[in-house]
């Protein structure tokens, strides 16, 4: 079995870890890992041509994304780009003007779900007549065209932030979006057509991204939780990763997720410097321990029942300083 790694490399610089997030990234970085072999092999380094990014204090960055029919759809801050995987090979890249920050892309059937988070938005993007089609507004409370100008190129500015809502992960199930917001801390649900019509709360949990399993949503929170959604029922349970650290460090950011039949495989991004606290207030007393923030970026790899760690694969020796998609090919 072969998995796909999308993130990103930092500078080497010494200073490179104490800049702003969002100027953070050196470039896009795609490994394919071989569980069974247990290799890992660089497919893809990639930098964001200047035409779709900041001329200056720019970040770059895979993001995350998924697999399609044997292509690999990926996002950077300001793009999604399409490789055929047998060879890698960048097929097409679609950027527009309102591409901010971009965390997510699926497809179905003929169509893109893309997450803008810079713009707390979700669009219904159509590969057949190569424009959006549907809005998702992941802050209702305002209009989005009334926070935001739609003529406005946003792929130039460094960052939105703070975001009211942050979208992070979109799933597409009979006909629903169900589209994760770290600010709100749940799962928003909407039609196809774009009327919200449930939503379900994770109370204090904080998801970011996450896969279907079976008859599961499962979701990875940025505290190192692994929570399961029945599909219908949306019974929740909780599987608290963090009974395997024993010294009281921070796992790091949790994010990234695939499960086999006899694994589960859980990304972790060593923690990041950020000007907004708020997005990091649940580390709590570990947020002013250094020592405790220095796990490195990884996979553990945990048995079925996730009693056990089975292997752990270090990321950062290789050059992979935070990750955001585990996709199986």
């Amino acid at each position: 079995m072969k998995l796909i790694i999308t993130g990103g490399r930092q500078s080497k610089s010494s200073s490179s870890y104490f800049n702003k997030e969002w100027n953070n990234g050196i470039s896009g970085i795609i490994y394919e890992y071989d569980a069974i072999k247990e290799t890992i092999k660089k497919k893809i380094e990639y930098k964001t041509p200047e035409e779709y990014r900041p001329k200056k204090n720019f970040s770059i960055s895979f993001k995350s994304g998924s697999i399609y029919k044997n292509k690999l759809f990926v996002t950077t801050l300001t793009e999604i780009l399409i490789y055929e995987l047998s060879k890698f090979k960048l097929i097409k890249r679609i950027s527009l003007n309102i591409f901010n920050d971009l965390h997510h892309v699926i497809r179905n059937n003929n169509d893109l779900y893309i997450v803008i988070t810079g713009l707390d938005l979700v669009v219904r993007y159509s590969l057949l007549k190569n424009k959006i089609l549907t809005f998702y507004n992941c802050f209702p409370e305002q209009d989005t065209w009334k926070r935001f100008d739609i003529n406005k190129n946003y792929r130039k500015i460094n960052t939105t932030k703070p975001h009211f809502s942050h979208p992070n992960h979109v799933t597409y199930i009979d006909g629903k979006l169900f589209i994760t917001r770290y600010m709100q801390k749940d799962v928003l649900i909407f039609s196809k057509q774009g009327k919200i019509i449930d939503k379900i709360n994770l109370n204090e949990e904080i998801p970011h991204d996450g896969a279907i399993f079976n008859n599961s949503l499962i979701y990875t929170t940025v505290n190192g939780k692994i929570i399961k959604l029945n599909k219908t029922s949306f019974k929740k349970k909780i599987i608290d990763l963090n009974k395997f650290e024993k010294q009281g460090n921070s796992l790091g950011w949790c994010r990234g997720f695939y499960q086999s039949n006899d694994h589960n495989y859980v990304g972790f991004s060593r923690i990041r410097p950020t000007k907004f606290i708020e997005n990091i207030k649940w580390l709590g007393s570990k947020l002013s321990d250094k020592v405790k923030l220095k796990m490195p970026t990884r996979i553990e790899v945990y048995n079925k029942d996730f009693s056990k760690i089975t292997k752990t694969v270090n990321l950062e020796e290789i050059g992979i300083n935070w990750i955001f998609s585990i996709l199986k090919v």
